[in-house]
C-alpha cells in the first residue's frame, strides 16, 4: 500500500514542479503536510472511538509517515542541492547531515519525555507545527541567501510530465547505477537486519532486555553516525570513490564477521556499521551526487529514484525474505551470505560511478555530454569548471 501511494504521489510531484518555483515548492509541500496532520488529529479526537482505533485508519497514518520520510525529506535535499555548487556540498553536507542526526535525537527524547503530558495523538500537532516551521525557514532562507533564479523552463509534456522522472532515469547512465547501488544497498540492509534480530533474540530471553539492547545499538549507531558526520564525511566527500566504496566494504566486513562467528558482538557491529554509515556518510554522499546535474533530474528523476524506487526496493527485499523464510528457515549464515552478494553489486556499482569523477568534478554539461556519446564522463570532452552561483 505504501509503494503504491508513493507512486501516485511521485508522478503529482512530477506534475506540480512543472508550474511552481523552487521556494513554492517547499511551501507547498510543507502547508499539504501540515493540513494532513491536522485532519488526522481532528479524526483522532472527534470521530467514533472505533473508527480512531480502526485498522485502515491505523495504516494510514503509517503511510503518511513514509510519505513524510519520501516527500518532505526528498523536497529539502532537492533545495540544498539546486543552491549549492559541489564544492560547497563538499564542505557543508556533513555539517547539514549531522543537524538531521541531532533532530532525530531531540524528537526521540521529547517522545521519551513529553510524550505522556503531551498525549500520543496530540504530537500529530507537534510535528504539524514544526513542518509549518520548515515552510517558514525555507522563505527565509530564500530572502537571506538569495540564490539565482532558477525558475526552470520545463518541456511542455501536459500530463506525461507525470512519468518525466523514470524516463529520465531510463535515459541516463549515471542514474541508472544511482538506482542499482539504492536497490543494492535495501536488499543488503533488509538481509543484514533480520539476521541481527535473530541474533539479538536468540541472546536475551525476557522482553526488557531484549529492548534495552535495541536501545543501546541505536545510541551506539547515533553516537557512530555523528563521529563519522564530524570526522570522515569532510574528508573523504570530495573523493567521491572513497566516499562511495566505504560503507559497502565496511558493510561486507561486518557481515562476513558474523557468518564467521554469528554472536552478540559481530552482529552489533554490523548493525551499528549499517545505521551508522547510512544516517552519515552514505547519506551526504548521495545527496551531493546530484548537485551538478540538470533540472529536470534534480526535481523529476532524483523524486522518482528516492521516494518510489527506494520503497519499491524495500518492499522486493521484504519480499524476498519471507520467501526464504517459508522455503528454508533462512538461517543467519544464509540471509547474511545473499546480503554480502548485494554489497558486493553495490561496490561494483560504486566504482563505475566513481570513474564520473574521476578526473574532477562533474559538471551537467560534462554529463549530458557522456551520456550522448554513451562514454563514461571521464573520456568524455573537457568541459568548463561549474561556474559560481552568482554566474550561473
Amino acid at each position: 500500500a505504501s509503494v503504491g501511494v508513493v507512486g501516485i504521489v511521485v508522478a503529482l510531484y512530477s506534475l506540480v514542479v512543472n508550474r511552481v518555483t523552487r521556494v513554492q515548492l517547499v511551501r507547498l509541500a510543507n502547508a499539504c503536510f501540515a493540513t494532513l496532520l491536522v485532519v488526522f488529529w481532528l479524526i483522532s479526537r472527534h470521530a467514533s472511538p472505533a473508527l480512531a482505533a480502526n485498522r485502515t485508519f491505523v495504516w494510514a497514518i503509517y503511510i503518511l509517515v513514509e510519505l513524510y520520510a519520501v516527500l518532505l525529506v526528498g523536497v529539502f535535499w532537492t533545495y540544498a542541492n539546486d543552491i549549492v555548487t559541489t564544492t560547497e556540498s563538499n564542505r557543508l553536507y556533513g555539517i547539514i547531515g549531522l543537524g538531521g542526526i541531532l533532530g532525530g535525537i531531540a524528537g526521540g527524547a521529547f517522545v521519551d519525555v513529553l510524550g505522556d503530558r503531551v498525549g500520543t495523538m496530540n504530537l500529530l500537532l507537534v510535528a504539524a507545527a514544526l513542518v509549518l516551521c520548515a515552510a517558514i525557514l525555507g522563505t527565509l532562507t530564500e530572502s537571506v541567501l538569495r540564490p539565482p533564479d532558477r525558475r526552470h523552463e520545463w518541456r511542455d509534456a501536459g500530463a506525461g510530465a507525470a512519468l518525466e522522472g523514470a524516463r529520465e532515469v531510463m535515459k541516463s547512465r549515471y542514474l541508472m547505477l544511482l538506482v542499482a547501488i539504492l536497490v543494492a544497498y535495501e536488499f543488503t540492509a533488509t538481509l543484514s537486519d533480520y539476521g541481527i534480530n535473530v541474533i539479538f533474540e536468540h541472546s536475551f530471553r525476557s522482553e526488557s532486555e531484549l529492548t534495552k539492547m535495541y536501545g543501546r545499538l541505536g545510541w551506539i549507531a547515533s553516537a557512530t553516525a555523528i563521529v563519522t558526520q564530524l570526522v570522515v564525511v569532510p574528508l573523504v566527500l570530495p573523493s567521491k570513490r572513497i566516499a562511495l566504496l566505504l560503507p559497502p566494504i565496511a558493510m561486507i566486513a561486518s557481515a562476513v564477521g558474523v557468518v564467521v562467528l554469528p554472536v552478540l558482538v559481530t552482529a552489533m557491529i554490523l548493525g551499528v556499521t549499517d545505521r551508522g554509515l547510512n544516517y552519515s556518510i552514505q547519506q551526504s554522499t548521495w545527496e551531493s551526487l546530484y548537485v551538478p546535474l540538470g533540472a529536470e533530474q534534480k526535481y523529476k528523476a532524483k523524486a522518482f529514484i528516492d521516494m518510489f524506487v527506494d520503497r519499491l526496493a524495500k518492499a522486493s527485499a521484504a519480499l524476498v525474505l519471507v520467501g526464504l523464510i517459508a522455503a528454508s528457515g533462512a538461517t543467519v549464515r544464509v540471509t547474511l551470505g545473499i546480503s554480502v552478494v548485494g554489497a558486493m553489486v553495490w561496490v561494483g556499482s560504486a566504482r563505475r560511478l566513481a570513474r564520473y569523477w574521476s578526473k574532477g568534478e562533474l559538471t551537467a554539461a560534462g554529463l549530458e555530454e557522456a551520456q550522448r556519446s554513451q562514454l563514461p564522463a571521464s573520456t568524455a570532452p573537457p568541459t568548463s569548471p561549474r561556474r559560481s552561483r552568482s554566474s550561473s
